[in-house]
């Protein structure tokens, strides 16, 4: 599925909150995201005070990066990336790692790591980025799209047994259709399907978790958003529940404990943690993280 060619969206720039080390659940099987204090990860993690320790490098597990598909953006290259950053990369131990793409980089003290085999004009020089936080002690990535909000080259891969913590305003891929998702004041959350289909009679629902404490997504009829006729989604796609513990909606793929089949895709606007098996779409590749010691 090509999220890229299908889907138009306009993102909107994210004025990240103060780095909140609650945000890691007691739950391990929910993903945390990091909250930094700019919307530029080069910025804040890309400075010479900043250095890894040999002891926090040989306490973290290695990250490998296995392409997975007929793509090629890797280069066909296993890529290793411990808490200094990727293994044969700027080698500065900053805890970051720079996925760019292949153009001209005026400043050299933000040289990617690594350069994307991509075949897509893109002008801007950096694509992505991995990061060590060594507050929490965990990895994360994010889309670094320069000063563009419109660049959709990050999907993080909702995949089973994980769930989402709604804590920012979500853009979402179900099926073939893209969903905004938006937390509210009141506990409420906000749905709004954003593809221009034929056939669509639900745009935009407000759910209370006073009311109802799940929405769900998908082929069935009994989904509040159902798409009874399009055969890329699973009866139950994607489920929304309130989480009465901490106060807060929860994205998950499928329905009790049932994954869907294509999964529920999440655009990486902000930083999402990097699990074990993590799958991501970038620029229409897929790409595995693998954890070992």
């Amino acid at each position: 599925m090509n999220k890229e060619k299908d889907i138009k969206l306009k993102t909107n720039n994210i004025k990240n909150n103060k780095l909140n080390n609650n945000n890691n659940s007691n739950n391990n099987n929910n993903f945390s995201t990091d909250d930094l204090k700019e919307d530029d990860i080069i910025i804040n993690y890309i400075n010479v005070s900043r250095q890894i320790t040999q002891e926090e490098i040989d306490s973290n597990p290695i990250i490998t990066m296995l392409e997975e598909g007929e793509g090629n953006l890797l280069s066909n290259t296993q890529i290793k990336i411990n808490a200094g950053g990727m293994i044969g990369g700027r080698n500065l131990k900053d805890g970051v790692s720079i996925f760019g793409n292949n153009v001209t980089i005026a400043n050299s003290e933000f040289k990617p790591d690594f350069i994307l085999n991509n075949n897509d004009k893109q002008n801007y020089p950096y694509i992505f980025a991995i990061y060590f936080n060594r507050e929490l002690k965990k990895y994360f990535i994010r889309a670094y799209n320069g000063k563009s909000s419109d660049n959709k080259i990050l999907f993080i891969k909702l995949t089973e047994g994980y769930s989402l913590p709604l804590k920012h305003k979500e853009i979402i891929c179900a099926g073939n259709i893209i969903f905004q998702v938006t937390p509210l004041e009141d506990k409420k959350i906000e749905i709004i399907n954003l593809s221009k289909k034929e056939q669509i009679s639900v745009t935009k629902m407000v759910f209370d978790p006073n009311i109802t404490s799940e929405v769900t997504i998908g082929r069935d009829k009994k989904c509040d958003f159902s798409f009874p006729k399009d055969k890329s989604f699973s009866r139950n796609q994607t489920t929304f529940f309130f989480d009465n513990k901490d106060n807060n909606w929860v994205i998950l793929d499928g329905r009790n404990n049932k994954s869907s089949t294509n999964g529920t895709w999440v655009f990486g606007t902000h930083s999402f943690e990097i699990k074990d098996q993590l799958i991501v779409e970038v620029l229409n590749s897929k790409i595995r993280f693998c954890f070992s010691k």
